[in-house]
């Protein structure tokens, strides 16, 4: 899309940190059009973290690092919590979880809120092409329902 007050192309990528190809074609789109600014929905200390993962090539070996990595996003990954709600917002993770793991097929160890090696590979073309990256933190707005 176009951004309309500057005229820029504007580009969003959605990931779900599942696979490895989607990964590469997360780097691999980065890698080709060579923007000025990458933004990314982790904090820089997870990045400072991951990066020292040089060897890792696949998101079934990313996930092994998974939990570890996850106590640099800032927050715990139940930092969506509202006051008297407790149940629904429960419900709501037991609910994502089940369908991610079970209906998708995404494996046990899959966690959807968490970034993964399509972030880990778009950090790392970022610095390549030599583009901005801006850290969103672990959520775009914590205050937003999911």
């Amino acid at each position: 899309m176009t951004e309309r007050f500057h005229g820029k192309d504007v580009y969003l990528v959605g990931t779900c940190n599942q696979s490895t190809m989607l990964a590469n074609r997360t780097k691999k789109l980065i890698e080709e059009l060579k923007p000025d600014t990458v933004i990314l929905q982790t904090s820089e200390e997870w990045w400072n973290s991951a990066k020292l993962l040089q060897y890792v090539d696949s998101q079934e070996e990313m996930n092994k690092y998974s939990s570890r990595l996850g106590r640099y996003l800032g927050k715990s990954e139940s930092y969506i919590w509202y006051p008297g709600r407790n149940w629904l917002q429960m419900l709501r993770w037991g609910m994502y979880t089940t369908l991610f793991r079970n209906f998708f097929r995404f494996g046990h160890d899959f966690r959807f809120e968490r970034p993964g090696l399509e972030i880990k590979y778009a950090c790392e073309a970022a610095e390549r092409v030599g583009a901005k990256i801006h850290f969103l933190g672990g959520e775009l707005d914590h205050k937003t329902r999911m």
